[in-house]
């Protein structure tokens, strides 16, 4: 599939064809490219009250409940592909996912989970057996943004 995007791409790009790109839709802006892209450290502008808290709350529990239980069933599934006597643990993962939002929160970004399709090929190609392969792949695509971009 990566192929066949690749190949639109070019043929789109090659015939003049009246697309419309992310470009078009995000602004130039967003694929300058250069560490100018990365997001800046800093508090969330909404007012710190009541009423935003009770308006927050109820969306932030849930959000956190489903994104617990998503890695946490993905955490089993990998040691049950792993099969190499390890589980993972629990309490690591639910703070690490914890603290990794609360961080992407305060660079702009929004929480996430596990993801399930990462994990599964990184077991099965081998090379998902330590905390190195979902590192490097954070790595690799913050290269990705930062010198493909403008590409």
């Amino acid at each position: 599939s990566l192929g066949a995007v690749t190949l639109a791409t070019i043929f789109a790009k090659l015939m003049n064809l009246p697309v419309k790109t992310l470009a078009d839709v995000a602004g130039a802006s967003t694929f300058r490219g250069g560490l100018s892209v990365l997001p800046r450290f800093g508090l969330p502008q909404v007012p710190l009250a009541w009423s935003t808290l009770k308006t927050v709350f109820p969306y932030a529990l849930t959000m956190a409940a489903v994104g617990s239980i998503e890695s946490l069933l993905t955490m089993q599934l990998v040691d049950d592909l792993m099969d190499d006597g390890k589980n993972g643990s629990t309490k690591q993962e639910c703070i690490g996912q914890g603290l990794g939002n609360v961080m992407a929160g305060l660079t702009g970004g929004i929480g996430g989970c596990a993801l399930l399709g990462q994990s599964i090929i990184n077991v099965q190609s081998g090379g998902g057996i330590s905390k190195w392969s979902g590192m490097s792949m954070a790595l690799f695509l913050a290269c990705g943004i930062v010198a493909a971009a403008p590409l």
